[in-house]
C-alpha cells in the first residue's frame, strides 16, 4: 500500500555547521507524523517547474514519537544540487510534499551486548533520532555499551557534536569518536582522532557474536566498511547499513 502524501509547512530552520541546515517541517493539516527512529521520509518540491523528490533520515530528538507532529532533517549543500538549491534558499511559511515513513536502519527490540554506530556527515541524522531510545536502554541495562564514529573533514563539520559530547560525560557505556580526514583542532580532546572513520575500527575490536554495526552516510564509506566488517563474519543479521547519494539532478 502507497504511503499518503502530504502537504508540509516548513516552520523552522537553522544553520547546523557551515553548508549544513537543519529543516523543521509540520503537516498542513497539522496530524501526527509518525516513524520509528531511523527511518526516512520523501520528500517533493519544484525545481526550475520540474517536480523534484528526495529522501532524508528523520533527525528530531523526539521523546514521544506517538504524538509527535514534527519532521526535521539535516541537509548539506551539493555543488549544482537541485535538493541543495532548494533548501538552502526556501523559507519558513514554504511547502513541500512528504511520504513515508520508509526505511528498515532501525533498533531491534532485543539489544546486542554493543552498538556501534559509524556515519560520515549528516548520515548521523538517523542516529542522534535515537537517542532518546537509547537513553532508555542504557538506564534500563547499564551493561550496553553504545559507540559513536562519526567522520567529517574538519571540526566546524561537525553537526550535532556538543550532544554526543553530553552523553558521553553522562553514560559511561556511551562512547563517542570524531574523525577529520583534513583539519585537526591545535589541541585535539580524547574524542577526537585524524583520519576516517576506519582509523576506529580495529581500536573498538568488533566483535560479531557480541556487536551490532550499523553504517549511514557516504556511499563509498558505507561499502568499504561493509567488506572490512564481512571479513569479521558480521552479516545482515547485525551489520545494518543506508547509503547517502548525492544527485545533482
Amino acid at each position: 500500500m502507497p504511503s499518503p502524501r502530504h502537504t508540509v509547512i516548513l516552520m523552522k530552520k537553522r544553520t547546523l555547521a557551515p553548508g549544513t541546515v537543519e529543516l523543521t517541517y509540520q503537516r498542513e493539516d497539522d496530524g501526527v507524523i509518525s516513524y520509528l527512529p531511523g527511518q526516512f521520509f520523501s520528500l517533493d518540491f519544484k525545481y526550475k517547474g520540474e517536480e523534484k523528490s528526495r529522501s532524508y533520515s528523520a533527525v528530531g530528538r523526539v521523546d514521544d514519537l506517538r504524538n509527535n507532529r514534527e519532521f526535521s532533517f539535516a541537509i548539506t549543500a551539493v555543488p549544482n544540487g537541485a535538493a541543495s538549491e532548494y533548501f538552502m534558499n526556501t523559507k519558513p511559511g514554504e511547502s513541500a510534499k512528504m511520504s513515508g515513513p520508509f526505511g528498515a536502519l532501525t533498533l531491534p527490540r532485543t539489544d546486542p551486548e554493543r552498538y556501534i554506530f559509524i556515519a560520515t556527515g549528516t548520515g548521523v541524522a538517523p542516529y542522534r533520532a535515537m537517542l532518546p531510545d537509547l537513553e532508555r536502554r542504557m538506564q534500563q541495562n547499564t551493561d550496553l555499551q553504545i559507540s559513536l564514529v562519526m567522520g567529517v573533514r574538519t571540526p566546524e563539520e561537525l553537526i550535532y557534536g556538543d550532544e554526543f559530547i553530553a552523553l558521553e560525560k553522562e553514560y559511561a557505556n556511551f562512547s563517542f569518536h570524531a574523525c577529520y580526514s583534513r583539519k585537526m583542532p591545535a589541541s585535539p580532546a580524547g574524542h577526537e582522532k585524524p583520519g576516517r572513520v576506519n582509523v576506529m575500527f580495529e581500536a573498538l575490536k568488533p566483535d560479531s557474536a557480541k556487536d551490532m554495526v550499523y553504517l549511514c552516510g557516504n556511499p563509498s564509506m558505507v561499502d568499504d566498511s561493509v567488506t572490512w566488517f564481512t571479513e569479521l563474519e558480521f552479516t545482515a543479521k547485525n551489520l545494518k547499513r543506508e547509503k547517502y547519494k548525492f544527485s545533482t539532478f
